[in-house]
């Protein structure tokens, strides 16, 4: 039966396995069957579950997706409200308080100001506190600045510019007051030229391409913000503003009148740098911009200066005792390291000098600046001028001498048949000196331009020594008697805080690594430069014609030292020396004024050419009020006045000055055979500095000597003009050489061997160039 069953068709066979086993196996089957397919429910069921969870995981993702994107949207949103809540409160709740806004900036931009310059947040607050009238000053200043601002559309634009204007100024006076010393005047701005002249020897490359992204930033952001800046709505009330404009004027004269009569501020300056720091670097600015030339004196009047100068209808020099050359050494930041307290000296680094100090008249020299500023140590020797007269940081080079003559010690001496010369081993328009001294009645004036200087400091500097051999040329240029001033570089800074150097002389003492590397530093360029006053001391002492040789430093270097570091207890003190290669009692030990030194040279020499010059010698030693009077009435009138003691007329006419001990001078150009188009100019007195011009165009050119220079110019024909220009830049031409006419006569038949021997140059003078490179680096 159950074999019957099991071969017939499932549903009969399950009823018959039924009816077989009485229902068990079915109930079994049913069994497995309902527990299969609860099985697969269960399956289902926690597939749904699974799908659940996954969609559930889905749905929270995109849940938190969706939240982060609201919450980012109510970011933006409350950024937007916010921005919008700021512009409407510049735009409305300031215009309705708006001096509230400009009084918060002028104060928040003068306390940066002031921070940046002491260098300390601190110190910043400590101004403020301590001086509070003296801040007010200063903010005021800025405030009446702003103010301009009331007549604008874009104000908030133009506040962020004139504020910007004076945070860079601020930057400005900290980075200078860093590496000069010195802080930042109003004159600085005329000396930019000559500032960019000497960029790389104070900042690394990086450093340049740093300020000039800074700049770039800065301008484009001040562009951006005129286009976004938001504008005043209202309808500007002009003659209200510029009431209220002239009423903070007048607010901020009152406040500086108000501080200049309690003596808390004062126009007049003594230590420049203690000056902005006791009165604000805003005001002292401000004042350097303002406060130019010489005021004038209360008794300035005709009769007054006929009575100073004493003057007849017939004037007659005095008799010269003796009339020698003339030689003035400045030397550069120059000055004897043994007078520094609480460091020691490994060795001596002026030997030289100060056994002339010791052996010859000498004493302390009292200049009118420290650690920059070399021109105007140049002046007051040269005018017999007290630069306390002028304004504030002033440089009478730039502001006057450019363009007014003035009397000078080379003046004085041409009544005496001198012939003067000026000397200076760095570029010839450095502080314009090219123009000034041509007012101050120099013949010649020879400089790096004119020289073969082979030797320069690790910082890129001419080597002093080089001076030796021009001044002795300048001497022996000419029969008669000779007055040459002669300016040094080499000691001139920055001085590197790295020890990368062989120092011969050590530092050791009471100060950090940094500052006893520069210390080192300057030490080994003062033992170089006492060498070359050793030398030319004994090159002097074999010449065969007299002559008194006059050395001083300049000013200290720019070490940021006070009185208390020095032995002798001033910064503005550097040592003179007056030394001759004959015998003389004209001259005794005594401190003097710069602006004296003139009068006392002239004077043991009996020679009083020149208001100035003799006023001095006949009342330096009378009542300090009374003599200096007398002086300012006499510079005024040179300067500024009518000229009452020269009859109306200034009596001092520019020279016609001479770039050169000698005048350059093209004497043939001889195209070469067998070449590429090379050229050779031949001449006299070549330097590195000439450039051939071919009708009036610059071409590249190569110095071989000082008889010859050579270009690339396949094209040259006959007619062409040929000049040689000295020149230190594309915008500094110093001078040329006439126009020297090209015919085909000097076309070379076989100038093979003369080609051999240029090349032979060339190849020679690269050499010497890459030795020079590797030395400089």
């Amino acid at each position: 039966m159950l074999y019957h069953c099991e071969r017939v068709r499932p549903i009969k066979k399950c009823f018959s396995i039924y009816l077989c086993n009485g229902g068990r196996i079915l109930d079994n089957e049913n069994k497995d069957i309902k527990s299969n397919e609860k099985k697969s429910d269960n399956e289902n069921v926690d597939k749904k579950i699974d799908e659940k969870k996954s969609d559930n995981e889905i749905d929270e993702t995109i849940l938190d997706n969706e939240k982060i994107k609201k919450d980012i949207t109510n970011i933006v949103q409350k950024g937007k409200e916010r921005y919008k809540t700021y512009r409407a409160f510049f735009a409305k709740t300031y215009n309705k308080h708006i001096i509230y806004m400009y009084i918060t900036i002028a104060l928040l931009v003068n306390l940066l100001i002031e921070m940046m310059a002491r260098g300390s947040f601190l110190k910043g607050i400590y101004f403020l506190i301590g001086s509070p009238y003296v801040f007010l000053c200063n903010s005021v200043i800025i405030l009446m600045t702003l103010s301009v601002t009331l007549l604008m559309r874009r104000r908030l634009w133009g506040l962020s510019l004139i504020s910007v204007i004076w945070i860079i100024s601020g930057i400005t006076n900290a980075v200078l007051l860093a590496n000069r010393v010195t802080p930042f005047t109003a004159v600085d701005l005329m000396l930019i030229d000559s500032g960019l002249g000497v960029i790389t020897k104070y900042f690394s490359f990086f450093q340049i391409i740093l300020v000039i992204l800074a700049l770039i930033f800065v301008i484009a952001l001040l562009v951006y913000g005129f286009f976004k800046a938001p504008k005043v709505r209202h309808r500007i009330k002009y003659p209200r503003n510029i009431i209220g404009i002239l009423i903070i004027w007048l607010i901020g004269f009152g406040t500086l009148s108000l501080g200049l009569g309690s003596n808390l501020i004062s126009l007049k300056f003594g230590e420049l740098r203690v000056s902005y720091y006791q009165y604000g670097f805003v005001y002292c600015f401000s004042n350097s911009l303002i406060n130019t030339g010489i005021a004038k004196p209360n008794t300035y009047s005709n009769k007054e200066i006929k009575k100073i100068v004493k003057k007849k209808d017939t004037i007659k020099l005095s008799k010269a005792k003796k009339k020698p050359n003339i030689l003035f050494l400045q030397l550069e930041s120059f000055f004897d390291m043994n007078n520094m307290k609480n460091i020691k000296l490994s060795k001596n680094p002026v030997p030289n000098f100060e056994k002339l100090l010791k052996n010859y008249p000498s004493g302390y020299f009292n200049v009118p600046i420290v650690g920059a500023g070399t021109v105007n140590t140049e002046f007051e020797v040269m005018t017999g001028i007290n630069l306390d007269f002028f304004g504030p940081g002033e440089y009478p080079f730039k502001t006057k001498l450019v363009d007014t003559t003035c009397e000078s010690i080379s003046y004085n001496l041409k009544e005496y048949g001198y012939k003067c010369h000026a000397i200076h081993n760095n570029t010839a328009t450095f502080y314009g000196r090219n123009q000034v001294f041509a007012n101050l009645g120099y013949d010649t004036f020879t400089t790096i331009e004119n020289m073969d200087v082979k030797k320069f400091t690790p910082m890129g500097w001419a080597k002093d020594k080089i001076l030796t051999k021009y001044i002795m040329e300048a001497l022996k240029s000419t029969k008669g008697q000779d007055y040459i001033y002669t300016i040094s570089v080499q000691g001139h800074g920055s001085y590197p805080t790295d020890g990368d150097y062989k120092y011969p002389i050590k530092v050791s003492g009471d100060v950090d690594e940094a500052t006893k590397n520069k210390y080192q530093y300057y030490a080994m360029e003062t033992y170089q430069m006492d060498k070359f006053i050793g030398k030319l001391v004994k090159t002097l002492s074999e010449f065969d014609e007299d002559t008194i040789l006059v050395m001083y430093g300049d000013h200290l270097p720019s070490f940021g030292l006070s009185g208390e570091d020095l032995v002798n207890g001033d910064v503005y003190q550097t040592q003179y020396v007056i030394w001759s290669n004959f015998k003389n009692d004209y001259y005794k030990n005594e401190d003097i004024e710069a602006y004296q030194l003139e009068s006392k040279i002239l004077g043991g020499l009996n020679m009083n050419a020149g208001d100035i010059n003799k006023y001095t010698q006949e009342h330096k030693n009378d009542d300090s009020k009374s003599y200096q009077e007398g002086l300012k009435n006499l510079a005024y009138d040179l300067l500024y006045g009518d000229n009452y003691a020269s009859n109306g007329k200034n009596p001092y006419k520019p020279t016609n000055i001479q770039l050169g001990l000698h005048e350059v001078k093209v004497s043939s150009v001889t195209p070469m055979y067998n070449s590429d188009g090379e050229v050779c100019v031949y001449g006299k007195y070549f330097t590195n500095y000439s450039k051939v011009y071919v009708n009036g165009e610059k071409q590249e050119t190569t110095f071989v000597d000082k008889n010859t220079l050579t270009i690339d110019y396949p094209d040259l024909k006959n007619g062409d003009q040929i000049s040689v220009y000295q020149q230190n830049s594309d915008d500094h031409v110093l001078s040329k050489t006439e126009p020297y006419t090209f015919t085909d006569d000097e076309l070379a038949p076989e100038t093979t061997s003369s080609k051999k021997t240029v090349s032979s140059s060339k190849n020679k003078k690269q050499k010497n160039s890459k030795k020079k490179t590797k030395n400089t680096k």
